[in-house]
């Protein structure tokens, strides 16, 4: 505000002021004035005792001259604009005024604003009411042309209906008025010109018609010659992309994409563009070839019509039911007595279990396995892990079994049980599994065609959660304590140790031979207690008659999670094992564990109820695409063959990430696609970075050159971690020797090493660990709390102050 705007309202003020002054001395002879006034100095005075005085002090600090206000007091007109602002009214008042020759209604806020000095002081005085709301008026109009004064020009220049156009668009909230002359100027440029327009590009017979717009924030009203200017560069611009993008293309018909595909590729910028029409063209191109390869090669059909399997009518019995239900007894059963039976299964250690009780029933019978072959001469029966039904599938059988079949359901596995469900020349399929798996079974069975009978079987022995927690020292001989990794497996076979028990363990990293022997040694009661990972939920049968819980959560590998329901009662239902024990007990070592290990195995399954089976690519495939589409690499290859292959909706073809990382090691374009192949189908344990690995993508390399690989020394004098790391790269030197006999020529010695590791693993199992301070309270079970979370620590965990998860999400 200028000094003279200032000096001015001050006049307006004080002339109002006197004008009052002079009216209650000569209405109320009593009257006395303030001896100081404030700006608005109709605020002490609406206090007074005399009637209608405050709303009297209003109307002349509004201006209105003193016949008006006497006026106003004897006769109020509510409804005027004056009234509402004596009567103290909250609600917002509007006003019309002409704009540009145009009417417009604004809501200028809550009538009380008016008694605002800049509001009231700019008011003109008002001999009457309807002169104020006038003069309000005209104030309203003042304000609005003022903040519209740099707009007048161009909006007069406007036809007045185009005028009311641009008007509407302003909000009739005076307060938003700043609102609309940030984007006036570009409602004026809308109005008075078309600012969307077609480009039309052509090249012979491609036509591409792209929508386009003068973009906004120009910051000026636009002439008729600026605008033909800006649409005359713009379309300069995109005809050089047009011929950008025809460069990029060279020969290939860039119609073959479609309108809506050339379009989304023509909208990105110049670097994007080449890259996505490049990958455009060579989607395309696959499409195309694959078109062609589906119509003639038979081995890209549909998937499960691939086999001569489709040739029967199979019948599928599905035993379906709890762990220790006898379901894998029944099937072994079934088995023995036809002529020609193989038993798969998820684990090398189960197939030789059953190997030998089938051999034990006086049925000859071989093993097969990726690190061994058991050949009886003569025998029409086998047991073989399900990766390597493969080599049998064209054989004819009277029965396969089908073991653990919820694993069809397996990220990483899953496949194989889908293949072997699929592709089994067998008139007749038993499978052993959850009930929970019965809807995914339903659905592959009807899409093969054949007959399913499901039929539940029944825990043969009872098994209980127990009500109360116990504590290490009080584990009973005959029991199972589950964890959940080696170490903390091997940290609990040394307490156990020291409170004079012996102790036998199973977990992932063991062979299934040194599995064998811990569970041979729990089972003739050499060792009290067994110590286990979840991987004695599936394959080892133990006469355990309690099974207890360290904790009721496990690492997967990203995230500590809670166990789920079907992990708990597999690994529950190993309690009481039939025949050994009349009933089963679940515990835990805490009693908050046990209260959710409770709620778990009492709760019902979730059905897995698949929509599509996983699938996997032969190498014949691969090898047709390679030559089809001139590509060296394993992994695009099959990354291609996902891409492309059409199984329907109910088959999709997959790639693990774990095996996709392993390939990605080994995918030397320099090494035949074929042996790539088979080290790709190698197991590797110990993960990606072990020596196993580093030792195979060696061994790689030479077999391609020609040589043949000698057997790694073997050094028996070292730590088990050291041990379990030779064995695993033992293991992948057997599986390669059964497939390449040639460049793996040391299988016999091979075997002879497994065997010396087996045993000196075990004996490292054996020994027991020095006991350190404070080891003996966990023993006793002492308690302590996670200081975030609350929950029970686990006993091994309770000299810290955080449990695992807590000390992840921290760090």
């Amino acid at each position: 505000m200028s000094k003279g705007e200032y000096q001015q309202r001050k006049a307006i003020r004080l002339e109002r002021l006197q004008r009052f002054l002079a009216w209650a001395s000569a209405t109320y002879p009593d009257f006395v004035a303030k001896k100081n006034h404030q700006e608005q100095w109709f605020t002490p005075y609406i206090g007074y005792p005399y009637p209608q005085f405050g709303r009297a002090a209003k109307a002349f600090w509004l201006g209105l001259e003193a016949p008006a206000v006497d006026a106003t007091l004897q006769a109020p007109e509510p409804q005027s604009l004056l009234w509402r602002i004596l009567a103290n009214d909250r609600n917002d008042f509007h006003c019309t005024v002409d704009l540009f020759e145009v009417e417009k209604t604004f809501d200028c806020g809550p009538v009380q604003s008016l008694l605002d000095p800049d509001w009231a002081l700019a008011l003109a005085d008002s001999d009457s009411v309807d002169a104020f709301a006038e003069h309000v008026r005209q104030q309203v109009e003042t304000k609005v042309r003022g903040r519209l004064k740099r707009l007048e020009p161009a909006l007069l220049a406007l036809p007045v209906a185009d005028r009311a156009r641009v008007l509407e668009r302003m909000r009739p909230a005076l307060a938003r008025l700043d609102d609309f002359l940030a984007v006036a100027v570009d409602t004026i440029n809308e109005v008075r010109h078309e600012l969307r327009y077609v480009v039309e590009l052509r090249h012979g017979d491609l036509v591409l018609e792209v929508q386009r717009r003068i973009p906004s924030g120009q910051g000026h009203v636009l002439g008729e010659e600026e605008v033909r200017e800006l649409k005359a560069v713009d379309h300069r611009e995109l005809a050089d992309k047009f011929a950008l993008l025809r460069e990029e293309a060279g020969d290939f018909d860039l119609r073959l994409l479609g309108h809506r595909r050339l379009m989304e590729i023509f909208q990105l910028e110049p670097g994007k563009l080449r890259r996505a029409l490049r990958t455009a063209i060579r989607d395309h191109r696959e499409k195309m070839a694959f078109a062609e390869l589906l119509a003639s090669d038979p081995r890209f059909v549909h998937y499960h019509k691939l086999y001569p399997a489709r040739r029967l009518t199979r019948q599928w019995t599905a035993l379906l039911g709890p762990t220790n239900s006898g379901k894998t007894h029944r099937a072994i059963e079934a088995m023995t007595r036809v002529t020609h039976g193989i038993y798969l299964s998820p684990l090398r250690l189960m197939a030789l279990e059953n190997q030998e009780r089938i051999e034990a029933m006086g049925v000859p019978c071989s093993l097969v396995t990726g690190e061994e072959e058991i050949i009886r001469e003569g025998a029409t029966h086998f047991c073989c892990t399900m990766e390597e039904f493969a080599r049998f599938r064209q054989q004819h059988w009277d029965v396969v079994v089908i073991d653990e079949v919820q694993m069809l359901a397996d990220d990483q596995r899953g496949w194989a049980w889908v293949d072997a469900l699929v592709s089994a020349y067998a008139p007749t399929l038993l499978m052993t599994g959850p009930a929970l798996i019965e809807p995914s079974l339903r659905t592959l069975c009807a899409l093969c065609e054949d007959r399913l009978e499901v039929k539940r079987t029944k825990r043969l022995s009872p098994v209980d959660v127990a009500r109360h927690a116990t504590t290490l020292k009080h584990l009973e001989p005959g029991s199972l304590l589950v964890a959940f990794s080696r170490r903390t497996v091997l940290e609990l076979k040394a307490l156990l140790e020291m409170s004079g028990k012996t102790v036998s363990v199973v977990y992932g990293a063991l062979s299934p031979e040194v599995r064998r022997e811990q569970a041979r040694r729990f089972r003739e009661g050499e060792a009290d207690i067994m110590v286990a990972t979840d991987a004695v939920g599936m394959g080892l049968n133990l006469p355990a008659h309690t099974l207890c819980f360290y904790t009721d959560e496990k690492f997967d590998g990203l995230q500590t999670r809670q166990l789920g329901v079907q992990e708990v009662k597999q690994i529950g239902g190993r309690a009481g094992r039939f025949g050994h024990h009349d009933q089963g007990c679940i515990t835990a070592l805490d009693p908050q564990v046990l209260k959710s290990i409770r709620r778990l195995f009492n709760s019902p399954d979730q059905p897995i109820d698949l929509a599509q089976f996983q699938v996997r690519p032969s190498i014949d495939h691969l090898a047709a695409i390679s030559d089809l589409m001139n590509e060296p690499s394993l992994l695009r290859a099959w990354l291609t063959f996902n891409r492309n292959i059409n199984y329907g909706e109910s088959f999709i073809s997959v790639l693990p990430d774990e095996l996709a990382e392993w390939i990605k090691l080994i995918d030397l374009p320099d090494v035949p696609l074929w042996l790539r192949w088979v080290f790709a189908c190698t197991p590797i344990r110990g993960g990606l970075d072990s020596p196993a690995s580093s030792l195979a993508q060696r061994w790689l390399k030479q077999v391609a050159q020609g040589e043949a690989i000698e057997l790694p020394r073997l050094f028996l004098e070292a730590d088990l971690a050291s041990l379990e790391s030779t064995l695993h790269i033992i293991e992948a030197y057997l599986h390669l020797a059964r497939t390449l006999p040639d460049q793996f020529p040391a299988l016999e010695r091979a075997e002879e090493h497994r065997h010396l590791l087996n045993e000196a693993i075990t004996r490292e199992l054996s020994r027991r660990r020095k006991p350190r301070r404070g080891d003996h309270r966990r023993i006793g079970g002492d308690t302590r709390n996670c200081g975030k979370c609350g929950r029970p620590m686990p006993v091994l965990s309770r000299q810290f102050r955080l449990c695992e998860g807590c000390w992840r999400e921290r760090h």
